[in-house]
Order: structure tokens, then sequence, then C-alpha cells
């Protein structure tokens, strides 16, 4: 759990918490699959947002799911880079008993899964 880049830990290898503008619970539409996705600013260029779900022994109330900036790896020359990110992950396995919280850097918004699919 080390990170190269100030700013706060997370599970994410050589990676870093950054802030999220929008975090919602979304269902595909014709399928009945939930999906976390998320909206927010990376900190540079040269940064891609990952949504990482910790690892749990046992089910939580809320699963956390961390919000990080990890820097790329061979970034093409003539790639136009944007700070704006949007992020989703499949929700399958990784959801607690009331619902899940989605961690940046300086906020943590938990999610009640009967609120979110209602």
């Amino acid at each position: 759990m080390h990170s190269s880049q100030s700013g706060s830990l997370t599970s994410v290898p050589n990676g870093r918490l950054i802030d999220f503008e929008i975090a919602e619970i979304r269902r595909v539409p014709f399928q009945d699959s939930l999906y976390l996705w998320v909206r927010g600013r990376l900190p540079t260029a040269g940064f891609e947002a990952n949504l990482a779900p910790r690892v749990y022994h046992h089910r939580p109330e809320y699963w956390a799911i961390e919000v990080a900036a990890v820097a790329k790896n061979g970034q093409s020359s003539n790639a136009v880079s944007t700070l704006i990110f949007e992020q989703s992950v499949p929700l399958i396995g990784i959801i607690g008993t009331r619902g899940i919280a989605v961690i940046g850097a300086s906020e943590i918004k938990q999610i009640d899964l009967s609120a979110a699919i209602n």
C-alpha cells in the first residue's frame, strides 16, 4: 500500500486516492446488472482513474470501493489527454449487506442499495 506520489494512500499499486464529483449506482438497460458510475477530475494529465473494490473475508455492511489515480504507462505523444474521467465497475459480488461506500481523497459516500435501485 505505497504511493510514490503525494496524497492519500490506496490499495491500488502505485496509486493514490483522488476526489470524485459524482458517484451513483446505475442499472444497465435490458439487464439486471448494477454498476457503480463515478465522474471526477484527474490530478494532472498522464493519469488514469481506477475503481478498486477492497477485499474482505466477510461481507461488510458497506463494501468500500476506492477511486484512485495511477500513472499511465506508454502514453502516446499524439494522444489527447483530458482531466475529466468517467469510470464504472459492475457490482456483482461487491455489494455489502446495505450497499457500497465510494472512497475518495477527501470524501466517503455511502450509497444504500435499497435507495439506489428504487
